[in-house]
């Protein structure tokens, strides 16, 4: 998960600073992992009985803790998720708590919990942003897809409400069978609501705790990947900016030298300048990923940072994928890597085939006059 999708240029260099430091400055707050929701491709939400087998929820003098130990090691950015973090029982105490810090908060929520109080309470103690995944275009891709009834209905609402009020809203989507015709829509809902959109076309096959086989039918095909990824980057340009962008990322692509054949680190933010502490209080490097992990509310923030930052440089990412020229192009992720594949040695043959399809179509943008 790129941490500096949506980020500023001043945060992208304090994050490559930080990260050359091993510095922490970004985290995730998974609060919890219940949710009104039950999407089919989710690989957090529980129910209550599955979280009761498998953990409690901490409470808000937990986090209080550490929270400031994070804030003492100078974290500047925390994102609050779930699960849907607003069930999370003393979420406005904990928040404001957070704020008071001085440290920047953004939140990820469905959405369809924000009601008229909800938004005044966000309105009187502004979030950096909200961050809210709109699913689909309809309240049936709502109800296919993540098992609510009116979903899209009350997203809407909670987005409308906070627009009302000012609140910055950013839009995500995650891309499945049941949605995945729906992209150009999920734009223009975006466009009439006048709030940015960034939908993902990569969907992860992880499981973490929740213990069940990830549901592969849910998942579109590598070349729907690539198709969508299109889409995406494509979207607001106009036919020559898209043909500038295609050229772009070719020109990167046969700039990019052959690497060696032997595993290399993992090359994003994680473990190095960011990090998550999971509903569990396992503090680890990659929301992602569920390994390694420290105890972190036992040993305290800044040995546990410690202990991770070691852990994430032993991670070693297969031979081929850091010989490969296209590994820019691909992202070259670690925990992709596991979750496709068991392990972080063995070729990710779903993301090489997105990433081939990608170049195919990258190379008819290139040239292309429409």
């Amino acid at each position: 998960m790129d941490i500096t999708s949506d980020a500023t240029s001043l945060e992208k260099a304090l994050f490559l600073k930080a990260s050359k430091a091993e510095r922490p400055i970004y985290g995730n707050l998974e609060l919890l992992p219940l949710c009104n929701m039950n999407c089919d491709m989710c690989f957090v939400r529980l129910s209550p009985e599955e979280m009761k087998q498998q953990g409690r929820l901490r409470t808000l003098d937990e986090w209080k803790q550490v929270v400031q130990e994070i804030a003492h090691e100078g974290v500047l950015f925390l994102q609050l998720t779930g699960g849907e973090p607003l069930l999370y029982p003393d979420f406005k105490e904990l928040y404001s708590f957070i704020r008071s810090q001085g440290i920047i908060v953004t939140i990820n929520t469905n959405g369809t919990l924000i009601d008229e109080n909800w938004a005044d309470f966000f309105a009187q103690f502004p979030p950096r942003r909200i961050n809210i995944t709109l699913y689909g275009k309809d309240n049936e891709t709502y109800e296919r897809l993540c098992h609510l009834p009116h979903g899209f209905d009350k997203a809407i609402k909670g987005i409308k409400l906070l627009r009302e009020r000012k609140v910055d809203v950013k839009l995500n989507g995650s891309l499945a069978k049941e949605n995945f015709k729906d992209t150009e829509e999920l734009f223009r809902i975006a466009d009439e609501l006048e709030v940015p959109m960034t939908p993902a076309a990569y969907m992860f096959p992880a499981t973490r705790e929740r213990k069940r086989d990830y549901l592969y039918e849910s998942r579109v095909t590598p070349k729907e990947a690539a198709q969508a990824t299109m889409t995406i980057v494509g979207h607001g340009k106009t036919a020559e900016e898209k043909r500038a962008y295609a050229q772009m990322k070719l020109a990167m692509v046969e700039q990019t030298e052959e690497g060696k054949l032997e595993p290399g680190g993992m090359t994003c933010h994680a473990g190095k300048c960011a990090f998550i502490v999971n509903w569990q209080g396992h503090l680890q490097p990659c929301i992602i990923m569920k390994e390694p992990w420290v105890p972190v509310f036992e040993i305290g923030f800044k040995k546990g940072w410690e202990q991770i930052v070691e852990k994430t440089k032993g991670i070693q990412i297969c031979a081929e994928c850091n010989a490969c020229k296209l590994r820019h192009l691909c992202g070259k992720c670690a925990a992709a890597n596991f979750y496709e594949t068991g392990n972080f040695h063995t070729k990710p043959t779903y993301l090489c085939e997105m990433t081939e399809e990608l170049l195919r179509l990258m190379k008819i943008a290139a040239t292309s006059e429409a």
